[in-house]
């Protein structure tokens, strides 16, 4: 797996974190690295970085600083590495009705951003998400908007012009949904891989009165399907729909007393959604689970290891809520070659973050079994509890190599509060 005594540990310094983009880290196709981040003092920045070799020089650009003066989860950047070469990379800033972005002038060149460019929005804009819908020619934006619906836009020409929002998403005050979408490959009948757009939603684990969480999946055209390809009436270009959470598959359920976090959607197949079981500030309680599709319907894992902490011990607000984290493999080895390159694409590994008896742990999991057990595979990285450190938010970057299939943030996290200060770490087992 990652053979630590061969690998460098890489720091971003103030490289803060969020909970709910994936889309914050992708390899190009010319093979480097690229991580965005917001610092504690809300500037945006991306880094590059080679994973193969150690004796290239990296680089990291600071886009702008949003208008707060501590990193705001919400607000973190979200990136796509076109197959043009071309990067955007699209934020928000404090309470504000805008996603700001800049897109490269030049591929894979992160010294030639263009000027900053605002999407106007009728509400707050929150947790923005790009990705390139290659089929169409498009990049898509997902981002929720006064914290109850999701809307959706899309640009034909590389983020010159915009579509209008459309809203394919609403809920009431108390659902306050959260939606994490994974672009996929997909194999149909032996024919070329199609990509779809797998997500997850569910509400608030303290706020929200509705303890689930339930997926679909939009295809390059846009329609809405259960995971058994069974359409539904939505459409992201149709402003006429809207989506019917009743109809939605149910991935889990909490029974009674208990609530829910969902922490990681796959982005291979089979389908698998990663979360937190737990009851409400009782660390005791949090147990890691995955649940995968399969035979037609949904499968919890057995209980996965205990988290062992919250992070946020001083706030009753609700981001008490917030557990360590864990994340799905999305490269190579165990979790095979994803269908875009030829090969199967079964994710088995998955890491997680979690407190033990006497230090915070960053540990790989496995599965020989489709995700009905999992086995520790290997410790990461380990702090001691004496150190007053924490960590958090294991990250799988989008088309992940094995020299860089990890990446974990280290420091201290008080949530909303601007004390929440720490640094992105990984380990890079170079070539040379």
């Amino acid at each position: 797996m990652i053979n630590i005594s061969k690998s460098k540990e890489i720091r971003i310094k103030r490289g803060n974190t969020d909970w709910w983009i994936n889309e914050k880290s992708m390899v190009g196709i010319n093979g480097k690295t690229y991580i965005t981040y917001v610092t504690d003092m809300g500037e945006i920045h991306v880094k590059e970085l080679d994973a193969k070799c150690s004796k290239s020089i990296s680089r990291d650009v600071c886009l702008c600083r949003i208008n707060c003066d501590f990193s705001d989860e919400h607000n973190a950047p979200s990136i796509c590495v076109m197959d043009s070469g071309k990067i955007i990379i699209a934020y928000t800033g404090h309470n504000v009705k805008g996603v700001r972005y800049k897109v490269t002038k030049n591929p894979f060149d992160i010294m030639s951003f263009g000027p900053e460019q605002i999407l106007e929005y009728d509400g707050t804009v929150t947790y923005a998400q790009l990705s390139e819908n290659t089929y169409k020619n498009e990049l898509w934006l997902f981002t929720r908007v006064n914290s109850v619906t999701w809307e959706f836009r899309y640009s034909s020409d590389e983020g010159i012009t915009w579509s209008k929002p459309h809203t394919f998403l609403k809920s009431d005050a108390g659902g306050l949904f959260y939606l994490d979408v994974r672009k996929q490959y997909r194999v149909h009948n032996h024919r070329t891989p199609q990509e779809q757009w797998f997500f997850a939603l569910y509400g608030h684990p303290k706020v929200s009165a509705d303890h689930t969480i339930r997926s679909a999946y939009f295809n390059n055209d846009g329609q809405l399907l259960l995971p058994d390809d069974t359409p539904l009436s939505v459409n992201l270009y149709d402003e006429n729909t809207l989506m019917d959470l009743d109809t939605l598959s149910v991935v889990y359920e909490s029974p009674q007393g208990t609530t829910v976090r969902l922490l990681s959607v796959c982005p291979t197949m089979p389908y698998r959604v990663g979360l937190a079981s737990f009851e409400l500030d009782k660390p005791e309680t949090i147990v890691y689970y995955s649940s995968t599709f399969k035979d037609g319907k949904w499968v919890l894992s057995q209980p996965i290891a205990k988290a062992g902490a919250f992070l946020s011990d001083v706030q009753t607000d609700g981001s008490q809520t917030y557990v360590p984290g864990m994340s799905y493999y999305y490269g190579v080895g165990e979790a095979g070659i994803h269908e875009m390159h030829g090969g199967i694409s079964e994710t088995n590994r998955i890491f997680l973050a979690r407190k033990g008896e006497n230090s915070w742990l960053l540990e790989s999991y496995l599965s020989k079994d489709c995700g009905s057990t999992y086995t520790r595979e290997q410790i990461i990285k380990e702090i001691p509890l004496s150190e007053n450190k924490k960590i958090w938010r294991p990250i799988v970057p989008i088309y992940a190599q094995d020299n860089l299939p990890v990446y974990w943030h280290e420091g201290t996290y008080t949530a909303h509060t601007g004390g929440w200060h720490c640094d992105t770490v990984m380990y890079v087992e170079y070539d040379d």
